[in-house]
Order: structure tokens, then sequence, then C-alpha cells
């Protein structure tokens, strides 16, 4: 590029452009620098070198750049402008010849102008984490005093002395436990670099982010600015202490620890370029930086200073050296100027502030928290002693700061001191405020004296920031707290000296007319003094209410963002929390908030929301993983190449501007603008026109339509520019390409509403006389088609790859049409008369040409893209002819799409009231193989709203693309209002814990320190067989928590602290070290006093890599020759993997809750004393012989960073074991004392969810997880010994048998994906309305037909959607329609072959109650059950959907499609699956007794299973009157017999013959019940099979089947609803698993589930039983051949005996579910035999789907065309039996055999046990397995598994592979003519018939 060139579009373009252009150039030349092809994507805020750009290539991108500009840039230029963005600022500004920027201060500043604190941030002891928070702490008076820290390796003792040499006279001060945490992903630090980083400066960063977020500023903007650094600290111990780092990091350690570093590290990661200084004062440090920050300020050296300090400890040698010295207090409270004061405490601590001039403050709108008056810095001198305070020096800064501040010392109301709690200092420090704060005070106004030490230590370099933060939060309260621990004044002091007071109880502060004020002092021990005086800010004018809502609420963006996935759903919980809180503030002035001064991070999300409760759900569900409606979310990067793109005519509706009038000024004067400029040129209103008024024209006019979408289009642009988002490209299709001239500059308002009005008046000339098609095909296709027309038709636009649109005259349009559709090519008439971009606008060239004359184009302040040509044009010609030549050629939409990516444009914004030129961009993106192409549609029809807007705006934003929020508040602004600035809790940081190795404090002695609370230290052996020798201690001193574990008041070491120990000696040795085995052999007994010292031996890696261990201890005092007691003995091995993350509910569905109250004092009794610091099981549930637990860690176990997992958490979660054990069982206490196979996944966890299974009386297994599902630890097996001699019982009950209900999961989809709907297809009554592209809609299957027929394209989805029952329906009568329609269509659609590869998805509404409290409607159910039935026959090519809502239907399907599940319901946008689980039931008779002189009905009694009901309900139940209503009646010699027996139980029984499906027949036998003996109860057993293939079934078998169980069922409910009584119905547990051929039965069982759960829902008692297989053979199941029992008992459902099922119907009437599934249940044939692994519907009664073994439960080889390969790459001579093999593995699966060698190759399938069925089922498994569409007869043409195997060779290889032959004994080829003759001539059923009973004969 020519120098001059770059000058002259530097110069006539925007800031915006300026910026973007040279970006482009330097990302240009540093791809070029690297030698890498195209633009480099360089972030502009990101350094050079954090981007790969350093070294040589920073060389090589100077010398670019001086090429590419003629400018003579500096060797240096990289690191003086070190990210893109500054460099391209220092380029502008050398080119435009601009003086560089001021470097000192912006004119004069006022010497002695007060300093505003803006901003604060702090975190201290007692878990202070804000300045709310410490005030928190004063205000309740809390002493915020504890023990040391665990994880810190000090070793050091207590003792009383204090001449005693390495020791301490306390162990107790106020500490930031959670200092060594920090989010290095936060601020961009590596790992690595961050474990070389001391915790102070750590926390520095992170407090001072806090504190510029707490002065509402957006921390990012101030990169760049004259903000100044000014930190204190006195701690470098740090660096001294890593004696490790990892690779890479080695050279930080010392920079890490540096304490001139922590304010540059500050400066460096902000971008602050002021002033950056770090003080080391000691205690006065902070104070001492807050003066100089306030002086730098007032000098102008800088506009705003971040001061402050921070302590954390390293070493504990400061409590050592300073207990020498007699300095601390023992208890480790300062007792500030009390009597009892015995010295100080050391403790850590933090405190950041933000300091702006005020009147800067004012002038910028900063809330201004207080000021500063005045400050003073001096020193004591020579005084008494190096560290011994000096009064006078003290009385001098006083009086100093008080002489800057212009005050008396009247004026001062209270002081902050330093009040270290020492003898010495606290009298010299009181004297001196007696002498100068106690003089000249009126009488009464003494000056209140603290010190927030007494709460919280004396947390030194942060201990001046920290009293100022105090007093802040206490002025803007108007409340002076109290300080602790003051028995009474100090005798040392004359309090009567002046007039000074202790603050021993909090005091108002009334402000009396004048502002408070308040001083703070700081000391340091080397004798500089720091005095600061602080003044309450003045109040804040109070803001007007915010407008009232006028009608809806308006929507509000509320962004967030993080560092990673993580970080962002922390912020969005925050945020949601926050909100849940109920702050008073407005929501605008919440979103505002968030919207103006927060950092916009990496990974971003907005949500748009009406009111609070909306933006709180979708804030949580945001938190949880999901991405509902009106939600935006996406990884950000880079975009400054952003194209606005407008649209021809098409996307116009009624109403689409309206709403954005109403809201948005910007838009509403564009509008204006527009009207005003179109006015000379139409004869009709815009404004009227565009809010539909009555009397303007319609959209249907063209000179209409198109003037009115440019004014939209136009004043979209202009709104998208209030946002901030200004194009760097402008493209217009057809008409668009006026508002696109418009918006580019290239034309005034007044010329481009003159060519657009114009234009389109001339159109309507051309009105009448042409059409227009669009046609979805290649553009070379296209026009080869249209050649036979010659110049009657054109191609009108190419918008993309296989995207046109031609226009003609319409005689030949048809013509092309039907040409397109025979084609089979989709193509579609456009609704308009006209054909414009033809040549009929030849006719109306001279109009347009006379009557556009006077154009005036010019040029373009943004690069205007010409899709007449496709590429980008000199607006200077846009004259009268281009504007012809626009209506007339065709348009190069693609072409000119290509182009704009090839120039880098990634970002298309549509300026349009619906999406039209989206798809085609997408399209031609992905034909291009462009990366990260963002297109965003401003509007969509129907939702012109702002809701709609801002959804669109946060689509740019959260993808990249910078954005302005303000006028997203002009809805909510006012003439006396706007939103206001507030404070908003902090940012949420990602949570890394990066921790240090400790310290090398065993070096010298020849060992290596282990960062571990247990091991202290490990040395090699010098055995050279490898093995390690690991030591600690263990005392109550230096692990206080473990006297909370006692056993018969024996302290005990729990054994989780022994695999602890044995856990990390593995993974010293080896990495990762799983521990195979560990037996407890003795107690470690732990003594009260003293210490006892542990060795832990790990021998060297035998051939398999595991390694011996044993763990030893004895006291600490022992003597030289005292034996070590073994206490362990076990074996490490290699680590294993990481476990899949378990996906399941919490609690797992069917649990049920254990009350733990008093559960520890139970505990207790049986000699198990688990103090606080153990009593971490927090709920408990059982699940059948399950234990699931929730545990967590108490504040008093101390910190879990250092342990893998904290011994009393992992203790805790064992205790359920002592509770509850087994099933059944009474409680025993047990204690481990064997392990194996325990691993460890996850390090550092505060709260579990555990699951303990029972294996055996004394063992079971664990596995434990995070809150997040995330692995923490497994145990494989772990053995218990009862601590009492009671013996343990299990649980009584009947093994393998299982009540289960079903329930409905929430479950996230395996692979997320959009509602992708192109080209779907909608079916049926209840389908919700689609539009191209994203469907049709069809009235049925036969219309689809039709349009297939006229060579439409095939739908890769039709949903098939049933209309919800109306009100007040028979639900029979329904049902039975809804299940004949639904069968009609799957038939249909499984006959039609075009269809072969289109999934059919069946949609309802509420036909299943997925959420609780919610009702079925039983016709839909009923669907369900005959649809689960056909996905049996067609697996994984029908889907099952409920939804709740109707209007969100279609997402709802598409989500469910996405998922891959077979059945789903979506419910509020989740997505739910159905799932079998456990029901805990009684033991004994269930339910209500009935009444002995009551009447019990039943249906169906007369049958195997009903008669062994009917007697149970007689001998058991104490029934003694009976009625059986039976369709064969009584006369059979069986039943007088089951009669007789009856009768002589006692028992009245009458059978009644008739149809309990005749309201008729049920009302005479209801009728005919005595009104002395009333009903009690009815038992529906009736019922009925017919079984057959879906393609067999017909609408009068399918009633067959309905009438005895459904329409029965109907009736009995219906006529015993007002009698109350129970209904008892039978139904089958094929209802939910839909077996394959029952589609029948399936249906009417569901029916009947679903009518007792609405009857329940209705308060109406009854309970219906879906049962599995009895092993009595009824009139149901008496025809099962053996086959069909072995395939049974694979699926895990085995046959139920007679008393295992009564027993399961007592227990299903005492559960109180309405719907139970009774069954026989195998879990380990589920796991292992189940043919196509295990059902969906039965995974949640495994712990997880095994792997299936081969042979007959798994094909062995791949599918489709891998198999076919696999085939050809096999020797000739093996094809045969290889593909021999594929089908008899097959067929063995269908058959349940084990060993496919049993399926016999040449024996018929007839004589194996193949139906019509089982033909179906090895049909589909082969057509999966060779990828091929399989005929339905397949097993009838190929009568035996060799015939079979050949007929497949010459599918998978056709061209070499033989004809296959007729076998041996099979029909030549003559009988074979007459089969398939008979075959043709046969119907569906027919030959179905056939294939049942003839085969192979």
């Amino acid at each position: 590029m020519e120098l001059n060139g770059i000058r002259r579009r530097l110069a006539t373009a925007k800031e915006a452009e300026r910026h973007r252009l040279l970006l482009e150039l330097i990302r240009a030349a540093a791809a070029e620098a690297l030698d890498r092809p195209g633009p480099l994507p360089l972030d502009p805020g990101r350094a050079f070198g954090a981007q790969g750009v350093r070294g040589r290539a920073a060389g090589r991108l100077r010398e670019r750049l001086s090429e590419a500009t003629g400018l003579p840039l500096p060797a240096t230029v990289v690191f003086d402008y070190p990210t893109p963005g500054a460099l391209a600022g220092r380029l502008c500004a050398l080119l435009l010849d601009e003086p560089a920027g001021p470097g000192g201060a912006n004119g004069q500043m006022e010497a002695e102008e007060p300093i505003a604190i803006v901003g604060m941030g702090c975190r201290l002891p007692g878990d202070v984490r804000s300045p709310e928070g410490l005030w928190r702490l004063v205000h309740n008076g809390t002493d915020a005093i504890s023990e040391f820290p665990e994880d810190r390796g000090w070793t050091v003792q207590q003792h009383p002395d204090p001449d005693h040499l390495g020791t301490t006279v306390t162990r107790h001060a106020g500490f930031l436990y959670d200092a060594p945490d920090f989010d290095a992903g936060f601020f961009a630090i590596s790992p690595g670099e961050a474990v070389t980083i001391d915790p102070q400066h750590r926390l520095l960063l992170e407090t001072t982010w806090k504190a510029v977020e707490d002065a509402r500023i957006d921390p990012t903007s101030l990169r760049g600015s004259r903000t100044g650094v000014f930190v204190g600290l006195m701690y470098s111990e740090y660096g001294a202490r890593i004696r490790r780092v990892p690779p890479g990091a080695e050279g930080y350690r010392v920079v890490g620890s540096m304490p001139s570093v922590a304010s540059g590290r500050l400066a460096y990661t902000f971008g602050f370029e002021g002033p950056a200084v770090t003080v080391d004062t000691a205690c006065s440090s902070s104070l001492v930086a807050m003066h100089l920050a306030a002086q730098s300020l007032r000098k102008g050296e800088c506009t705003l200073a971040v001061a402050g300090g921070a302590t954390v400890m390293a070493t504990p040698w400061g409590y050592i050296e300073f207990s020498r010295q007699r300095g601390l207090a023992p208890d480790g409270r300062c007792r500030s100027f009390s009597a009892d004061a015995a010295g100080s405490s050391w403790s850590e601590g933090v405190g950041v502030l933000l300091l702006e001039r005020l009147s800067d403050a004012r002038r910028h709108g900063h809330r201004v928290l207080a000021v500063v008056r005045g400050s003073a810095v001096n020193q004591d001198g020579a005084s008494n002693g190096l560290t011994a305070p000096n009064g006078p020096a003290q009385q001098r800064v006083i009086r100093q700061a008080l002489a800057h501040a212009g005050l008396t010392t009247a004026e001062v109301d209270a002081v902050d001191a330093h009040g270290a709690g020492t003898r010495l200092g606290d009298p010299i420090e009181a004297q001196a405020l007696l002498a100068t704060y106690g003089q000249g005070r009126p009488a009464g106004r003494p000056l209140w004296l603290g010190s927030l030490k007494s709460n919280i230590g004396h947390t030194q370099a942060a201990a001046g920031a920290a009293g100022v933060i105090k007093m802040v939060m206490a002025m803007r309260h108007g409340v002076l707290p109290r300080s602790l621990h003051i028995t009474e004044p100090t005798p040392h002091v004359d309090w009567t000296s002046g007039a000074v007071e202790l603050l021993t109880e909090a005091r108002d502060w009334p402000a009396d007319g004048r502002p408070r004020r308040a001083a703070v002092s700081s000391f340091g021990v080397g004798g500089t003094n720091a005095h600061i005086i602080l003044e309450q800010a003045a109040p804040e004018p109070e803001r007007p209410h915010a407008p009232e809502a006028d009608g809806e609420p308006r929507p509000l963006p509320w962004p967030v963002s993080g560092h990673g996935a993580a970080g962002l759903r922390a912020q969005a919980r925050r945020l949601a929390d926050f909100l849940r809180a109920g702050p008073a503030a407005p929501d605008a002035d919440l979103a505002y908030s968030l919207a103006t001064t927060r950092a916009t991070l990496t990974d971003r999300a907005v949500v748009v929301a009406a009111d609070r409760a909306e933006a709180i759900a979708r804030l949580t569900a945001l938190a949880e993983g999901d991405q509902g409606p009106r939600v935006a979310r996406a990884t950000a990067v880079p975009r400054d190449r952003l194209a606005f793109v407008f649209p021809g005519q098409g996307s116009q509706w009624p109403g689409m501007a309206a709403e954005l009038m109403s809201c948005y000024p910007v838009f509403r004067e564009s509008i204006k603008e527009c009207g005003r400029s179109l006015a000379p040129h139409t004869d009709w209103s815009l404004a009227k026109v565009l809010r539909g008024e009555s009397g303007a024209p319609t959209l249907d006019r063209v000179d209409v339509v198109q003037p009115a979408l440019f004014a939209v289009m136009v004043s979209l642009a202009a709104l998208w520019r209030s946002f901030g988002v200004e194009p760097s490209a402008v493209a217009g299709h057809s008409q668009g390409e006026i508002a696109a001239a418009r918006v580019a500059g290239a034309l005034s308002l007044e010329d481009a509403a003159r060519v657009v009005a114009l234009r389109s008046r001339a159109l309507r000339v051309l009105s009448g006389r042409g059409g227009m098609v669009s046609v979805a095909a290649p553009a070379g296709q296209v026009l080869r088609t249209l050649e036979r027309w010659g110049g009657a038709v054109s191609v009108a636009a190419v918008n993309g790859p296989r995207s046109l649109v031609i226009s003609g005259d319409p005689g030949a349009l048809g013509e092309a049409l039907a040409a397109f559709e025979a084609e089979g090519i989709r193509a579609r008439r456009i609704p308009v008369d006209y054909a414009s971009h033809s040549a009929q606008v030849e006719e109306i060239r001279d109009t347009l040409l006379t009557e556009l004359s006077g154009i005036r184009p010019r040029p373009a302040t943004v690069p205007f893209y010409s899709t007449v040509s496709g590429e980008p044009l000199d607006t200077t010609a846009l004259d009268t002819g281009y504007w012809v030549r626009n209506l007339r050629d065709t348009v190069q939409f693609d072409r000119t799409v290509r182009r704009l990516l090839a120039d880098g444009h990634t970002t298309f914004l549509e300026m349009s009231p619906h999406p039209v030129l989206t798809p085609g961009i997408q399209e031609t993106a992905e034909e291009a193989g462009a990366d990260e192409v963002l297109t965003v549609e401003s509007l969509r029809r129907n939702e012109g709203g702002p809701a709609r807007l801002l959804t669109a705006v946060a689509e740019a934003h959260v993808h990249g693309v910078a954005v302005d929020w303000s006028p997203a508040f002009a809805p909510h602004r006012s003439p006396a209002r706007r939103p206001a600035v507030l404070r908003l809790s902090s940012g949420a940081a990602t949570g890394l814990r990066t921790r240090p190795r400790p310290p090398p404090m065993f070096t010298t002695a020849g060992l290596d320190g282990i960062d571990h609370p247990l091991l202290g230290a490990a040395i090699p052996l010098a055995d050279g067989g490898g093995g390690t020798l690991f030591t600690g201690t263990l005392s109550l001193a230096t692990h206080p928590w473990l006297a909370d574990h006692a056993v018969a008041d024996v302290l005990v070491v729990p054994g989780t602290a022994l695999v602890e120990a044995a856990l990390r000696a593995g993974a010293e040795c080896t990495g990762r070290a799983m521990l195979e085995e560990l037996v407890l052999q003795a107690p470690l007994i732990l003594p009260e006093q003293g210490t006892v010292r542990i060795q832990l031996s790990v021998g060297g890696p035998d051939g398999t890599g595991r390694r011996a261990l044993i763990l030893s201890s004895r006291p600490e005092d022992a003597g030289a020759d005292e034996p070590w007691t073994r206490h362990a003995e076990g074996t490490l091995a290699p680590g294993g993997g990481h476990p899949r993350q378990d996906p399941g509910p919490w609690p797992p569905t069917g649990a049920r809750e254990i009350d733990l109250d008093d559960c520890y004092r139970q505990l207790a009794k049986t000699g198990l004393h688990y103090g606080p610091a153990f009593q971490g099981l927090k709920r408990l549930w059982r699940l059948a012989d399950d234990l699931c637990l929730e545990a967590e860690l108490p504040d008093s176990a101390g910190e879990s960073g250092r342990y893998g997992l904290h011994p009393a958490l992992f203790d805790a979660a064992l205790h359920a074991a002592a509770l509850a054990g087994p099933s059944g069982a009474e409680p025993l206490t047990r204690l481990p004392f064997s392990w194996s196979g325990v691993a460890l996944y996850t390090a550092g966890a505060t709260r579990l969810r555990a699951r303990l299974s029972f294996t055996g009386p004394q063992s079971l297994t664990l596995t434990a997880m995070d809150p997040l599902g995330h692995p923490v630890l497994s145990v494989g097996t772990l053995g218990m010994r009862p601590v009492t001699a009671e013996a343990l019982h299990r649980a009584a009950g009947t093994a393998g048998t299982a009540l289960l209900r079903l329930e409905w999961r929430r479950q996230a989809p395996e692979h997320p994906a959009g509602p992708d709907l192109t080209g779907w297809a909608w079916v049926g009554a209840g389908a919700p309305p689609a539009q191209p592209p994203d469907g049709r809609p069809y009235r049925d299957l036969a219309a689809l037909r039709a349009e297939l027929d006229a060579g439409a394209a095939v739908p890769p989805v039709i949903v098939l959607a049933e209309p919800a029952t109306p009100e007040g329906t028979d639900p029979f009568t329904a049902a039975r329609a809804a299940l004949h329609r639904t069968l009609a269509a799957i038939q249909d659609w499984a006959a039609e072959e075009r269809l072969a590869g289109t999934r059919l998805v069946v949609l309802t509404q509420g036909a299943v109650a997925a959420t609780p409290g919610a009702l079925p409607d039983p016709a839909l159910a009923a669907v369900w059950g005959l649809v689960r039935s056909a996905q049996a026959e067609y697996p994984d090519r029908i889907g099952l959907v409920d939804t709740d809502d109707p209007g969100r239907s279609r997402a709802a399907v598409a989500a469910a499609v996405h998922a891959g599940e077979a059945q789903a319901a979506v419910r509020d946008g989740a997505l739910l699956v159905p799932r079998l689980a456990r029901v805990t039931a009684t033991d004994g008779p269930g339910g209500p007794a009935w009444p002995a002189d009551g009447t019990v009905l039943v249906t169906g009694g007369l049958g195997t299973l009903g008669r062994l009901v009917v007697r149970h309900l007689v001998t058991t139940h104490g029934a003694r009157r009976l009625v059986i209503l039976s369709r064969s009646g009584g006369d059979s010699a069986e039943v007088r017999e089951f009669v007789g027996e009856l009768l002589a139980q006692g028992a009245n029984v009458q059978v009644v013959k008739g149809d309990a499906a005749d309201p008729a027949v049920l009302e005479r036998v209801l009728d005919g019940i005595p009104q002395e003996h009333p009903l009690a109860a009815v038992a529906h057993l009736a019922g009925a099979l017919d079984d057959g293939v879906l393609a067999a079934q017909t609408p009068q078998r399918l009633d067959r089947v309905l009438r005895p169980k459904a329409e029965a069922a109907w009736q009995l409910h219906r006529l015993t609803a007002r009698a109350r009584v129970p209904l008892l119905a039978f139904s089958s547990l094929s209802g939910v698993l839909g077996p394959a051929g029952q589609a029948g039965y399936a249906a009417a069982n569901a029916f009947v589930d679903a009518l007792v759960q609405r009857r329940r829902g209705t308060g109406l008692p009854g309970v219906s039983m879906g049962w599995g297989m009895w092993a009595t053979r009824s009139g149901l199941t008496g025809a099962l051949s053996d086959t069909d029992a072995r395939l049974i008992a694979r699926t895990g459902v085995r046959p139920l005996t007679d008393e295992e099922g009564l027993a399961l119907f007592d227990q299903a009437r005492a559960t109180g579910e309405p719907v139970v599934f009774p069954l026989g249940l195998d879990i380990t044939a589920l796991n292992s035999g189940a043919p196509d692994g295990i059902p969906p519907l039965l995974r949640g009664l495994t712990a997880r789907t095994p792997a299936r073994r081969a042979g007959a439960a798994e094909a062995p080889e791949p599918a489709g065309e891998d198999l076919a390969a696999r085939l050809a790459a096999t020797p000739e001579a093996e094809r045969d039996a290889l593909l021999l093999g594929v089908v008899r593995g097959h067929i063995a699966a269908v058959l349940g055999y084990d060993d496919p060698r049993a399926v016999a190759e040449r024996r018929p399938f007839s004589d194996i046990g193949f139906d019509s069925l089982r033909a179906l089922q090895l049909r589909n498994r082969l057509g999966a397995a060779t990828g091929r569409r399989l005929p339905a007869t397949l097993v009838f043409d190929h009568p035996n598994p060799a015939a079979l195997s050949r007929y497949l060779r010459t599918l998978l290889l056709p061209d070499p592979a033989p004809a296959p032959t007729a076998p041996d004994g099979q029909p030549g080829p003559d009988q074979a003519d007459q089969v398939i003759e008979r075959l043709n001539s046969a119907s569906l059923e027919e030959v179905l018939d056939f294939i049942d009973h003839q085969l192979g004969e």
C-alpha cells in the first residue's frame, strides 16, 4: 500500500475505520513476519509476546511495517507499543502527523485538593471478602482470631516460655486460610508461573480488580490510563520456600516474590501507566502508600491511584522472633488500650483503595465513598530504640495531617488507632492522642478511640488500609463500632489529661450539621509514622423514582462474562443470587450498571428479560449449563471486520417497525427523516403505513413495500450504530443496495429516497406481466435448463451456491417450474407479479433514466460492495445508469459474499425486519470454508420489538462484536431520570487453585519436603531397590481436628487418615497410584499431650509396578530402643484412568431419605464419639440396599487443600454404614479394617455426594463425587468390623423382585445442536405452523406423497403431530380415533420407499406426566403405547416427543431429535427422558383394608392369573363377597370347581357373564350389588391379545384388544367414580416397554396406566399394576415358546412365581403410587444379556451400561461400508465364511442363543423359532450391519442362514460376486417364480401370515 494512499484513506475515514485499517495492516505484516498464510488473527488488546510475536519475529514485524508505511520506525517500536491496538494508535498518529499525547498533568492541579476514595476492596481474617463483610464483622463485634493454618507446613510448637528457643508463645492470630488460592486463568497467568507468584501479589491482583469494580469502573477500561499504583509489602520469604517449580517456570521464581515487582505486576496486568511504587515501612506501609498516592494525584502524575497493602506470612519465623521479644499475646488477641493487654497478634490481610481527585470524581460521576482531607508521614528519628515508639513524633505527624487538612483537633470525631495491644506502644500512642486530639474539644464531644486490631489482629502491611476501610464504612453507616477485649482502660495512661474515650460499646455517630470525620494511624516498627484524616462524602443527590412502565414491561439486557465456561456459569450464579436477594434498586439501574461498569471477558452471555423474575430464572438456567430462550452465549473472538447487509423485497410484515418506533428515539427519528424524504415522491404516509393505520395502503403494493422496507432498513442501521456497532462494509441485494448506499454515505437521504420511490413506482408498469421463482440448485445447472426458453426467463439473483431466483414471462416460468420439478429440483413461486432483473426491465429503462437523472453520488465513508458487479465499488459511480443496472442485471449476491469473506469480513448483520439473506450467507461461507463466520438477524417476523432486537445485539456482543449497551436503556429513561450506576457484587472468578510445594525445610538433613499434613518429609532408600521412606508427626497441637474422633473414649486416628497417607505416598513415588490393598492391623492411638511419629515405608516396584507399603508409629519421646508399632500393610499399584462422570439425578430416583436428627448422639451410644470436625454427614438416603449421602467438611476440620481427600470428610461418608447398614438390618457400629481398589481422582474436595453399596454383611463399595458430579474417589471393597458382638442381618424380603415406577429425568443432549428444521415435514392437525426453510405443513401423508410425486425433496424428518384431546371428550373414544390415525400414518410411512431414510417423530401434547403433579392424557398415552411398539419394529427410525407448549413444539422436537433419545418430553425447555426406578414398599398386606361386608367387583377373574388373584383376595385380604364379571361366564367345570373352593372358604361368589366394556352390562351388575354389602373395590384383570407386526395390524384388530382392557377400564372408572372405591387395574409392562408385535396391547395398557394416574389426580383411589411376566402360563402368555422365554430372560425380566407375584400385588397397594410395575428382575442378565444393549427405559436400574459379550449379544463386525471394505479385503475363499459368521451372530442375538455356532447354516428359519416379528428384527439388524435397505421379505426370499449370507455378498460386493444359487432342498427357478408371483398378488397380511406359518416348508 502506497504511503500517500494510506494517509488519504486514514484522513477520510472515521476513527474506528482508521483503527481497523491499521490493525489489518499489522495483522498482515505479522503473518509475513511469522511466515504464515493470511492475516494473523491478533487480539488488539493482548501483548504481541503473548500472541507469539516476539524476538526475531518482532523485528521482522517492524521491518514489514516500515516498508508498508514508509515510516522510519525504531527497532523498539513493538516493545514501546506492546499490543496491536497500541501500535495501531501510534502508527495512526505518525501517519497523520498528530502530536504525541501529554505526558504530564492536564492543566494546573490544586496543591491541596481533597482526594476522593471511589472504590475499596479487602480480604481480611474472619472470611471477610468485601468492605461490607468487614462492616458486618466489626458491627457484630466478631472476634476473627483462629489457629495456625494447617496447609503451610508450620511445625513450630507452642511453649509458654518466651525464652524457649524455636517455639512460639501462641498458635493463634488472624489468617487468610485460602490465601494460596488464586484464579490464575482470570489474569491470563499460566499455572506454572502462578506457583512462583507470592500470594501477597496474587491477593493484590484480585483485590485491585474488586476495588476498581467497586468504583463502578470497568477494569479493562483503565488500560493505557495514567493510573498509579502504590502498595505496601513487608514480607518476601515466599520465593525462598519454593523448592520445585513446574517446567518452564524456573525463571519466574525470584521475580515472583520480589516486593518491588508487586506494584509493577499490578500496573502490567491492568495496563496502568502512572507511577508504580512498592512501599515497605513495615506496619505503616499501606497508610504511607495512601499518602504517596494522594500526593501523586495532587501533582497530576496520575489521574487515578491504587493504594493499599498486603500481608501473607510464608513462614512462622515472625512468631518465633516476636515471642523472644515478648511482643505477642499468648492468646493471639490485641487488647488495644486495655489494662490486660499482653502483646500484639501477627495477622494477615489485604486492603486496596481506589483514589481520585475529588473534582475529577465529581466530573466523571464516580461515587465518592469518603474524602482524604489530609495526611502526613514522619519518622521517630533517634528515639529510645530502633523499634521503640516515640510519642512526640506521633504528636507531630497528627498535627502535620491536621494542618494539611486545614482542620482543628475538635473537628475530628474518632480515631482508629494503631493500637497493637503492646504494653509499651499503646500507652505511648494514647498519650500522643490525648496531647493532640484530646485538647481543645467542646464539652461532651470527646475523641472516640478504637482499633480494628481488636477484631482481626495486626494485619501489618495491610493494617492502615484496613483501618481506613473500616472508618469509611462507619461513616457511611453512622455508627462507631466497639473495640473488643477491653476490660478496663490501661492504667499506664493519664486518661484525665484530655477528652479521649475508648469505644467499649458501639455508638451512634450523628453528623450534627457537619460532615463526620475520622483519622487512622499506623506506626512502622522501624519508626515511620503515618496519619490520615478522612471526611464523610457529601451526600449524593436523590434520584427520582424510575418511571412507571406503560403497559408491558420493557426487556433489559443482563450481560455477564468470565474466563472459561466455569467462570461464566459462576458469574451467572452470583448475579442470580444477588438479584434473588432483592436489591431495592430498579432493574434498569442494575442492568445498566452491569452493562457499563463490568469488564467484558472472553466467555460471554447476555440474558434478555422483561422483569427480575425472568432474569433470575434465565440466569439460573445459564449457571446450570442450559441456554434457554432470549439467552445468547458464546466465546468471543475479535470481530473488527463487520458487514451490514440489506435484503431486497420479502422481509416485510405488517407492523414491522411499530414497537421500535415507540421504544428507541434513534429509530423513531430516522423513520421520521425517511418519511420526510419520501413524501415528495409518494401519496401516502410512511408512519401510517408502518403502523397499519386505517386508510393507509397495504404492503402488497410494490411502490409501498419497497420504500417502507428502505426506511426500516436505514433506521435499523442507525439503531445498530447507536449501539456502537459500525460496519466496515455494506452490501445490498437488489433494492437493498439503495439502503446500503445511504448507510455508506454514498447517497444523501433525499437522493436515496428518490431512487427507491421512483424505482418502485416504475415497477408497477410491469405488474401482472411477469413473476419470479426460487430454485434450489447450482447456477450452472439452472442455466442449462433455462436455455430452451431463451430470453423469456432470466437468472434474477444468485443468492448462494444452491440458491437462485429466476424471473420472466408467466408462461415460460410455469414451464420452467415444471421442468425443475421433473428433474427433482426444489422450486417455488415467489408472490410477486413482475419480473425484475429480466429483459422486461428494458421497457422502463428510459423512464428510470429520466426520472432518476440528477442523482449526485459521493465518496462513501464505508466501503460499498456492489451486488451488480460482486466487487467493491467506487461509489461516485452510483449514478442513474447504475440504478438501472441494479434493477436489470442479475444480483450477484453469492459472489459479493465471497469477496467480503476474502477481504476478511467474518460478521454479517442483516438490516431487515425478517432474515432473508442469512441462510444464503451461511451456505456460501460453508462452501467457501470460511471459519468463525457469524450471521445475525436484526428482527424476525412478528418479533419486531426490543426483546428481539436486544437478543440480536446480544448475539453480536457474545461473539466478539464491540457493543455500547447505553441505547438499550432508552425505553427506561424519562426526562427526569436516567438509569443510575450502582455498585454490584464482585465478578466471579474461575477458582483455579494453585498451591506451591512446601519449603526446603529438611534439605540440610538430606530429606525432601512433602506438602502434606500427615507426611512432612521423604528420603529415598539407599538399597538400590527404589524404595522411599516417608515420615511425619501427629499431635493434637498440629492436627486439632483429630480430637473429635474417639472410639470408646480413646482418641483413634481414623483409618481414612492412613488411607490418605498411603495414597499420597504412592503419588509421590509413581505420579499417580491406586491403593490396591490396605489391611489395618492395630489402631493408631493419639495421646492427648505429645506427638506421635509415623513412618510409611514404600518398597521398590516389582515387575508389574506394584509396591509394598508398611505404616508404623511410635511416640516422639520414645527411647531409641523402643519398638515401632505396625498399624497397616498394603500394596500400591499404578493408577488407572479417570472414570466417566455420573450423569444421573441426585438424589437417585427412588431413594428414600433417612432422618439424621440426633444421628451422632445415636452413634455415641455405641461408643463412636464424633466431635464437630467429624460431624460432616448432612443427608442420607436409602435406595434398596444402597446408601446415598451428602457430606460436607466442617469448618472445624480445617483446610482441605493439601489433602487428597480430608480424612474427616472421607470418614463422614462412612458414618452412613455405621448408622444404617444394609436394608432391614439392625443398626450396628462398624469400623473399617481392610480396603482394596482405592482410587482418588480429584483432590481438595470439601463436599461429597457418595453412594455406598453393600456387597456383604460386612463389606461395601463406595463411589464419591463432588456436587457437580465429577468423580472424587472410589473404593472397590471396604471391609467392616462390628464393634459389638451382635451379628449383622440382611434385609428380609424376596430377592430378585422389584416394584418400579416410571420417572422422567433431566437429560443433557449428548450431541447438542441448534434446532435445524430445514426441510422437515409437519403432518397432522396437531402440527405447529411451519414455514420454509424450517419445514412445510401437510394435512396428512397423502398430501406429502403428492408433493413427492411432483418432485419435491424428501424430508429428513416427518413430524406426525397428534392434536390434544379437547376438554370434555370421552377419552376412550378419543384414544380409538387417535390410534387409528397413528396406525395408518405409520403404515403409510413404512410402506413408502422414498421415505426409507426419513425419521418419523410422533409429537403429542400432555400425553405423559413428566413433572410432579401433572396428569397425562389417556388418549395420547395410548398413542405412546402403540408407537413404543412400533419403535421396536423400526429401531432408530421413530421418535416420540411430548411437549407442554404447542407454541414451542418445533424447537422442542428439534431438541429431542438432536438429543438422540427415542422417547422424550420437553417441559419448560428442559429435555426429560423416561427411566424405570425402584419404589420402596412395605412388607405384609398393603393398602387400606377392605370392609368385610363390602363387595369386590372383579373383571376377568376366571383366567389363570385371575383365579390366583381372586383366591388371594379371599384368603389373605378377607374378601367375603365377590362379583366376577367374565365374558366366558361360569358354565365350565373348571370355573364351577373354583367357585366351590371359594364358597368353602366362606366367600359369597357371584359369576356374571357379560362384557365389562358394555356400560349397560356394568350398570346392571352395579345396580345388583345390595346396599347392605356396598361396592368396596374393583379389580380390573380382563385383557386380550392379538399380536402381529405393525404392518399387519388393522383398526379392527386394535379394537379387539382395546375393548376388554382400555374401554372396560374407562367404563369402570366412570360408573364407580361416585362410590370412591379403589380401582385395582392389571396392566402390563408392555405399555412402557412397547414390545414389537404388540402394538394394540401396548396401547391398551398405556391407556389404563394414564387413566388410573388421572383418576388419582382427581382424588379417587386406585393403582395400575403393569406386570412383567409370570411363571404361571395364562391366556396372555400361554403361547410363548422356549425361544420367547429365553429372549425375555435375557432382557433381565424373569418370570415371577405365584408367591412373588402376590407379594408384589400387596406391596404395590402399599406404595401409594398410582402406577407401578411389579416384575422379576435379574440385574446380572440385564447387564450382560440384552441383545441390543440395555434398553434406555431400564438403564436407571443398573450402575452402568456394560460392554456386551461377543457372540450372541453383538454383531462381531463393523457396519455399512466398513463391512464391505472388510469383505473386499478378505481372500475370496474366506468371504462366504466371514458373512455366514456375521449372519449367524445376528440370528443368535435375535433368538437368544449364547453361541452363534448353535445356529445351523442350512436349517430353515421356520425350524429354529422364526416368526414374522423375529424376521423383522433380523432384517433390521442386518440392515444396520450392512448399511443397506433390506426388504421386509428378506427371510422368506432367503430361507436359511447360508442362502441369506450369499445374498448379502451380492449386495456388498456386487461386481465380482457370483449370482446367488438356490441351496439344496430349496425352490428352483420355476418354483421361485411361482413364489414371487404369489407374493406380488398377496396382501401384506397374507405375506406376513405366510412367513409366520409356512416358512421353510
